[in-house]
């Protein structure tokens, strides 16, 4: 192309306008649309993304040129820029705030990647020079009789030095003397490459797909090889071998060049993932990469530059992973796809399931969702025929689904946290020798703090949030901000010492079964446990292995692991979800249910499932118990649909918030004025209210709701009024 090329750049700095800059010849060929550059502004270098190139254009102004490229590959392929403006749009969000996103900061840094020196063999020794060496310079000999046993392959230097027992002074000596030879090399830091993954390894044998899987399978291979944009649901029974599917559908797609993403999510479920994948599709000449926020910044920064390069073509993490800069990937799966875990709670506030299935659109590609208790948003599309779908009703080898049990907790002892009924189950269990999960969804030893005296309760001072008692540490603490102090032992306000503590959490629930089974080897997983990356594998190993006999935790045991061993499973307190301020609570109590519980029976051994509510009643725990997911949703849709909530329309929720309450009311409310004068007619406006939290790390918070059908033009209006 004749002439000088220009680049339009959008900025880190959180600028609205894009940023025009001449293209070096230098440079020339190296900048494409995704490069990420730093350019000067108003003297100082500053970095951005490169989302168009175009021919100059006369202008007024005289165009300076970028300075240089921070990383040599792109950091984003065209459908992720496409992707990211379509969300700055649909998700009311700056620029940089989704690029920030979709980029690890450690890319964004502009490391570069991580060198190390080689050793390799030049020159072999005859048998006299050896034992010559060996008697005048004693360490060399070792390196040297180290190095024999790696023939033509080289070691890290580092690794050379350790093994040998040696010191560097004889490696170098070795090299002065042409008989090893030194080089940089690469080093690649991969996750999951450890000790541990042993225990992760399944067999890499193929399984034989029933005739459900089957059928299954041969719709997506229908929708893979149209090679047209597909959205499809895999809803499946716990235990029916959705995995199973999947693993043959992203065979398929590698063996004939595409690329895979695979999320999950939860980062528990992530090494039980890739254990399973590598064993199964790691001979088909391609890497396997991790990509979550529980790895090093090394391990990101080399599993991006695989997936940037195309070394790397499948990809398996959680939510962020939707972004991995694979080129026009071929095939997206959702595991789990209903999980409220997908949904960011930061701007911005993506959903990572709809992120994936637009990021499909994008790509001409197929969207997977599978799910044992599908989304009503999913379940809607499916009805409204813009997704297809596959139903696996039936449990792999017709294994039989577990036995669900209800426990009404008004008629136990008044403060009792396990029931008569789930104790000697417990027991029975410990006594065959088989393993039992625990599921309670609040972390911590206690709650709420009450003085009996004056009824003062404890709350976080930055936050509208009781504090939570952390036993072990002898903490309270605040799990929205994470602030903590010591335990008081009397009340704050009246030193009375006549206090107590309500409700309960996993630290606790787990003191009660260790007094209870003295002798059960007991594991919890829970944020406060699981505090360093290795945490959630080591104690699923662990689990696995045997080692454990009882598991505790929140919800990340709460779908998608697979431990045949596990014949009972006890939800405690169900009620927690039920009583959550969301329209969603039904929705998700039940999938709570029915996921924890799809945990039991997976093995040949018939699993039993004790649910603990004081709402026996309750729709979602009936409809659980009877495994009636379409009743369920039939019941719910209507509720939905009869007070305007999705998927029957959009909403939108809109957050203000602002040290000052005053201030924060009398916006919000003119706020809600000017929204009802220009989008009265196309939507219908809630608010303004106190947000549930009420106050976060000492911003009062006020929330509006827009109910609407269309929600890309009710979107604009309001990305147009904050700009005013």
């Amino acid at each position: 192309m004749k002439g000088r090329l220009t680049a339009k750049i959008a900025l880190f700095s959180g600028m609205d306008n894009f940023l025009t800059y001449i293209i070096p010849e230098n440079l020339r060929g190296q900048i494409e649309k995704g490069s990420m550059v730093s350019v000067p502004l108003r003297n100082i270098l500053r970095d951005g993304i490169v989302v168009d190139i175009c021919p100059e254009e006369k202008t007024e102004y005289k165009l300076k040129p970028l300075s240089h490229l921070v990383q040599p590959q792109k950091v984003l392929t065209p459908d992720l820029i496409d992707l990211a403006f379509w969300m700055r749009d649909y998700y009311c969000a700056s620029l940089q705030s989704i690029f920030e996103t979709m980029i690890p900061a450690i890319v964004r840094s502009g490391k570069a990647e991580m060198l190390a020196k080689e050793i390799l063999l030049k020159k072999n020794l005859t048998e006299e020079e050896f034992t010559k060496l060996e008697k005048k310079a004693p360490q060399q000999a070792k390196v040297y009789s180290t190095m024999l046993s790696y023939g033509d392959e080289g070691v890290l230097k580092s690794a050379l030095i350790k093994e040998s027992g040696a010191t560097d002074a004889a490696v170098a000596a070795l090299i002065k003397k042409e008989i090893l030879t030194e080089k940089e090399r690469v080093i690649m830091r991969t996750a999951y490459e450890d000790k541990l993954s042993e225990a992760e390894r399944v067999s890499s044998q193929a399984h034989i797909l029933n005739a459900e899987q089957e059928a299954a399978f041969k719709k997506i291979t229908e929708e893979l090889d149209a090679k047209k944009f597909a959205a499809h649901l895999l809803y499946g029974v716990t235990g029916s071998g959705k995995t199973e599917v999947y693993m043959h559908a992203m065979k398929r797609v590698v063996e004939t060049g595409g690329s895979c993403i695979y999320l999950v999510p939860e980062i528990s479920l992530t090494p039980q993932t890739v254990g399973r994948l590598r064993s199964r599709l790691g001979n088909l000449g391609t890497e396997l990469v991790v990509w979550h926020s529980g790895l090093s910044e090394g391990q990101r920064l080399d599993a991006w530059r695989s997936l940037a390069s195309g070394k790397a073509r499948i990809v398996v993490g959680a939510r962020s992973c939707v972004f991995a800069p694979i080129e026009n990937p071929s095939l997206i799966i959702v595991d789990e796809e209903h999980d409220g875990a997908y949904k960011q709670d930061k701007s911005p506030r993506y959903n990572g399931r709809d992120i994936a299935v637009y990021r499909a659109k994008l790509a001409n590609s197929l969207c997977i969702l599978g799910s044992a208790t599908p989304s009503l948003e999913t379940l809607y599309n499916v009805q409204k025929k813009k997704y297809s779908c596959s139903k696996i009703l039936s449990r792999t080898d017709n294994a039989a689904l577990p036995k669900i049990l209800i426990v009404n907790m008004n008629y136990e002892k008044s403060g009792a946290i396990l029931s008569n009924l789930l104790v000697n189950k417990l027991l029975e269990k410990m006594d065959k020798g088989e393993q039992s999960m625990l599921f309670l969804n609040r972390r911590g030893y206690s709650k709420v703090f009450e003085c009996s005296d004056c009824g003062e309760v404890i709350q976080c001072p930055h936050c509208a949030m009781t504090m939570t008692l952390h036993k072990a540490q002898n903490v309270i603490r605040c799990h929205i901000c994470g602030f903590e102090q010591r335990t008081p032992d009397r009340c704050p306000s009246c030193s009375s010492l006549n206090v107590k503590w309500y409700s309960f959490g996993t630290q606790k629930l787990e003191e009660i079964v260790q007094k209870i089974l003295p002798s059960a080897r007991i594991g919890r997983m829970d944020a406060d446990t699981m505090r360093h990356k290795d945490d959630y594998r080591r104690t699923l190993a662990h689990f696995k292995g045997g080692n454990l006999d009882i598991l505790i935790g929140t919800q990340m045991i709460a779908k998608g692991l697979d431990f045949p061993r596990v014949t009972l499973v006890g939800v405690v307190n169900a009620d927690i979800s039920l009583h959550m301020p969301d329209f969603r609570a039904a929705e998700r109590t039940y999938q709570l249910i029915v996921q924890v519980a799809g945990r039991a029976g997976r093995g040949e051994t018939k699993g039993d499932v004790v649910i603990q509510t004081r709402n026996p009643e309750a729709a979602p725990i009936q409809y659980a118990k009877n495994a009636d997911m379409e009743a369920f949703l039939e019941e719910e849709l209507a509720n939905r649909i009869e007070y305007n909530y999705p998927p029957s329309s959009k909403l939108i929720r809109h957050i203000f918030k602002s040290r000052s309450l005053q201030k924060l009311e009398y916006y919000t409310e003119q706020w809600a004025k000017l929204a009802e004068a220009k989008l009265g007619k196309f939507c219908q406006i809630k608010g303004p209210a106190p947000a549930p939290i009420e106050k976060i790390e000492d911003f009062y918070r006020y929330q509006i709701w827009y109910f609407c059908t269309n929600i890309k033009n009710v979107s604009k209006t309001i990305n147009a009024m904050r700009k005013t």
